[in-house]
């Protein structure tokens, strides 16, 4: 056997080193619980957004207590067959403006909303973390700010101030352009902060130079020269010093237009820059114009051209090519800008085919050679045959069912 105190001596290791496996020491459980304590208390992202969307005045759909139109879509608001929220949460303007919530609703959620001040509206403009989180309440937050400012009408403290928060983004340019150009920025302003932020979105803002500023002259013709610029921003340089004198940078402006028109990406870049190539009116000009109403990827383009020929009264010039669109023999393109529905047409009938035959008359005040008539009675006997192609398909298509 063994001696007393050695089994008292074992006895009491033992029951040490099972005490200190089993249960944690005072300073281990001090820790695990306050790390608990965040796990519990810190908000989610959502919650967040939904305090800040609070905040701006807007409100959720799904605490609506007043009947509401829903276009089949629960949980979703109509109005004349336009949806009015976000995301589920009705815009701040909707919620002070509209009748969808009761006036005891109204009152206990403090509706109107004052409005924020400007810097608190900046701090809510995130597009980096919506562009990599594309968290929907988010984007319904940014859309709201950019909303409120405008409907608000609230003013920078300092011109420009909005690009603080601005990041290149297909999505929201268009709403920092809006704020931009409400500010009625100068050309010093904007020389000032493009040199500044170096933000090409600027330059839409630019204005016509004034014969005492010398140095917006100079910079409008850095811009203009300016290749790492893609041409819609450097034709917006050029238009304005083709304004201010035509003479001295007639040539600059034509060779740039009739390089870079055909190349330049956005769209409505494009439909001015035809524009400006018709009314600069040679045949150089005209050149690229024809090419463009039969190769550009972009239907709208080739419209804007027409309804551009139709008041410069240039259409009887473009023959050829309006020869083309009549057979349908043009490039394949794509519409981009969709409108409602216009007057009715027969069957048969489409847009291209209404513009295309405004377009082609004998104009009785202009002297028409005998060759530009035939062209133009030609090109009208075509659009005609065409019709009657698509009638006679609709018609087999018909008896076909």
């Amino acid at each position: 056997m063994l001696p007393t105190h050695r089994v008292l001596v074992i006895s009491l290791l033992c029951t040490l080193g099972c005490s200190s496996h089993s249960q944690p020491t005072e300073t281990e459980q001090d820790h695990a619980e306050t790390a608990a304590v965040p796990a519990v208390s810190q908000k989610s992202p959502s919650e967040s957004y939904e305090e800040i969307l609070y905040e701006l005045g807007a409100f959720p759909v799904s605490k609506l207590t007043k009947p509401y139109w829903n276009n089949g879509h629960p949980g979703q608001v109509y109005s004349k067959g336009t949806r009015e929220d976000v995301h589920g949460w009705l815009p701040p303007e909707r919620v002070r403006k509209g009748g969808h919530l009761t006036a005891s609703e109204k009152k206990r959620y403090g509706i109107p909303k004052a409005a924020l001040p400007y810097q608190r509206y900046l701090s809510l403009i995130d597009i980096g973390t919506y562009q990599n989180t594309k968290d929907p309440l988010l984007h319904s937050i940014i859309q709201f700010v950019f909303d409120e400012l405008h409907e608000r009408k609230v003013k920078s403290p300092t011109p420009g101030a909005i690009l603080s928060v601005y990041q290149p983004s297909k999505e929201w340019d268009h709403k920092f352009l809006w704020q931009l150009k409400s500010e009625a920025l100068s050309g010093p302003d904007v020389a000032r902060l493009y040199q500044r932020y170096r933000v090409p979105l600027l330059l839409r803002c630019l204005s016509l130079a004034e014969k005492e500023q010398e140095n917006h002259i100079r910079f409008l013709e850095q811009i203009s020269s300016d290749k790492g610029l893609h041409g819609g921003h450097r034709f917006e340089a050029y238009k304005r010093l083709y304004a201010w004198d035509q003479e001295q940078y007639r040539s600059g402006y034509k060779a740039f237009l009739i390089k870079q028109t055909e190349q330049t990406p956005d769209v409505l870049d494009r439909c001015f820059m035809n524009e400006a190539l018709l009314k600069l009116g040679d045949e150089d000009c005209f050149a690229v114009v024809r090419r463009s109403l039969v190769t550009d990827p972009i239907y709208d383009v080739r419209t804007s051209i027409l309804r551009d020929l139709k008041e410069l009264d240039l259409q009887h010039l473009f023959l050829d090519p309006i020869q083309v669109l009549a057979e349908e023999k043009a490039k394949e393109c794509r519409r981009v800008w969709h409108y409602g529905n216009g007057p009715g047409m027969d069957v048969g009938e489409t847009e291209m085919y209404h513009i295309l035959k405004g377009l082609l008359f004998v104009s009785n005040k202009r002297d028409l050679s005998e060759e530009t008539v035939q062209k133009i009675q030609h090109a009208r006997a075509t659009l005609e045959a065409k019709k009657q192609e698509r009638r006679d398909a609709s018609g087999l298509r018909g008896l076909g069912r």
